[in-house]
């Protein structure tokens, strides 16, 4: 089955070297649409919004702001968030610019770390997309939840 052409525009510019060095794809060969509709299934299924994953990413990384680059105490994580110079736009071309910010949260009791930008807030929450399959920043949508602490709906 062929791609539908606004399908194969917005995975060209989710690729190596468009908007970001390392794309949003990795290897993963699946259509955009495909990528979001079967990661919005899992999270449905588990009883998840990704407005509520991108709402408490958002939370911590607001807490990893005011360490200005420090590590800092966010309760049951630590924090940090560093920020880069400049803007990043949605690859979804809906006017959105993200701070060009990664943030790393370790949840003390486990030790796991999670990482993310400022971008992949957005991308989650306003489109349901944790990046394809081998990318840099991919999350995975239960390990995302389970990480976060949140409970099903």
């Amino acid at each position: 089955m062929k791609e539908n052409p606004t399908n194969e525009q917005l995975r060209d510019t989710m690729q190596e070297g468009e908007l970001v060095k390392d794309g949003f794809l990795g290897d993963d060969q699946r259509p955009v649409d495909q990528i979001v509709q079967e990661d919005m299934a899992l999270l449905t299924t588990a009883g998840f919004t990704a407005e509520r994953l991108g709402a408490a990413m958002r939370a911590l990384t607001h807490k990893g702001m005011a360490g200005m680059g420090e590590e800092v105490d966010a309760g049951d994580y630590l924090v940090k968030a560093e920020e880069y110079m400049g803007l990043i736009g949605c690859p979804f071309k809906d006017n959105h610019r993200a701070a060009k910010r990664n943030t790393t949260a370790t949840h003390k009791a486990t030790g796991r770390t999670m990482m993310w930008t400022d971008l992949g807030i957005h991308l989650i929450q306003k489109h349901g997309f944790f990046q394809g399959k081998g990318s840099t920043y991919r999350l995975e949508p239960l390990e995302l939840s389970a990480f976060l602490g949140l409970e099903a709906e």
